[in-house]
């Protein structure tokens, strides 16, 4: 579990150390830290990737249609990887908040993204025109940047609540929407609407309408309607983070977070059925079928060249499932939290509530380290 003053997050702390020494990051099956350092907080932009802090990265994102990007979750900030290896924040402040005061954000062309108070952002995604989409969780809004000109403007959601279906998705309601993923083939986004129990497409005819959940929180069973059966993400007054989604053909898998579930909703029939998880929250499986492992709190997945990727984060392990067999395994973490390992075989290295998961284009495995402030990374 998360520690309370871990969740909770405490302002930035302004960096007085020296720089760590580099992993080297070409040496074939090996971790090693991508981004960021041991310590948590912020000490300035226009920083090589390796001497910048992080503070509790939730997520990092791979896109042919934009840089490299880091949600920087307890820093408030999106940031991005420049050509140079160098972070910039492209979104946010050192305020939390709820956008420029000003508002002017609420609209189009929206405002600076760096005059843009967020708080703790959860997901970001690259559209094909190369918009940046992000889920601003605590506010209850995506918001939509332009890298180019940095205006940045919400596309959706405003004040917390359940509201819009089958109307116009700019004037819909989300309650803390924590996952986004687009699908290319018609142009839905597909958003996990976390405490209103739900996963939420919004058409190319900007349209919002609710593909699973009903809006209850629990377990209704596999094999039906997907609108019609419970998800059980976090609903709490403060929850942590829960629920990710993944998109690869017809199948949109879910997070099912507190079902310790990974389950999949078939676009075309509308039905839903777990693939990884048998529900009840543990360690245990690895070899053998995914449907009868038990998972712990996974937050985030990918799916990427035949594999489903799984961030295992009470189990502070990252697995895989391999969908032409269904077998599931382990790819990085002893199951013991801390920080060592780096330069070896990820089946050695030890992780810290790891909270995202990514793959590139070269086949390289990236891993949001959330409780060590790091991004990891698994080379092909």
């Amino acid at each position: 579990m998360f520690l309370l003053s871990i969740f909770l997050g405490c302002p930035p702390i302004e960096d007085t150390s020296a720089p760590e020494a580099r992993c080297d990051e070409t040496v074939p099956g090996t971790i090693c830290t991508w981004a960021g350092q041991a310590q948590a907080g912020f000490n300035g932009e226009s920083l090589d990737r390796r001497d910048s802090w992080l503070y509790f990265p939730l997520d990092v994102e791979f896109s042919p249609y934009g840089p490299p990007t880091i949600v920087d979750w307890n820093n408030h900030r999106i940031r991005i990887v420049n050509d140079d290896q160098t972070l910039t924040s492209v979104m946010g402040t050192t305020f939390v908040g709820d956008g420029p005061a000003d508002l002017s954000d609420r609209t189009p062309p929206g405002a600076i993204g760096t005059t843009v108070n967020l708080n703790h952002p959860t997901d970001v995604i690259y559209l094909p025109d190369g918009q940046l989409l992000s889920a601003s969780w605590h506010t209850h809004k995506l918001r939509q940047e332009d890298l180019s000109t940095l205006l940045t403007f919400v596309t959706c959601g405003s004040t917390p609540g359940y509201a819009g279906d089958d109307g116009e998705a700019a004037t819909a309601l989300l309650n803390q929407p924590k996952a986004v993923v687009y699908d290319e083939r018609d142009g839905t986004i597909y958003v996990v609407d976390m405490r209103n129990e739900r996963v939420r497409a919004i058409r190319a005819d900007e349209t919002i309408h609710t593909v699973a959940g009903d809006g209850t929180k629990g377990f209704a069973g596999d094999g039906g309607l997907a609108v019609e059966t419970s998800l059980n993400f976090p609903q709490s007054s403060n929850p942590r983070p829960g629920g990710a989604i993944a998109l690869s053909g017809d199948l949109l898998y879910i997070a099912d977070t507190e079902n310790h579930r990974i389950r999949t909703v078939d676009l075309a029939t509308g039905l839903i059925n777990t693939v990884a998880g048998t529900g009840e929250m543990g360690f245990s499986g690895d070899g053998g079928a995914a449907t009868a492992a038990q998972l712990n709190y996974p937050l985030d997945i990918e799916v990427e060249g035949g594999w489903l990727y799984i961030a295992d984060t009470d189990n502070h392990r990252v697995r895989g499932v391999d969908l032409s067999t269904g077998l599931i395994t382990t790819l990085a973490g002893t199951g013991e939290i801390g920080s060592e390992g780096d330069e070896g075989s990820p089946l050695d290295a030890q992780l810290y509530s790891p909270s995202g998961v990514e793959v590139d284009e070269d086949g390289a495995l990236y891993i949001a380290d959330y409780g060590n402030h790091r991004i990891r990374r698994v080379a092909p």
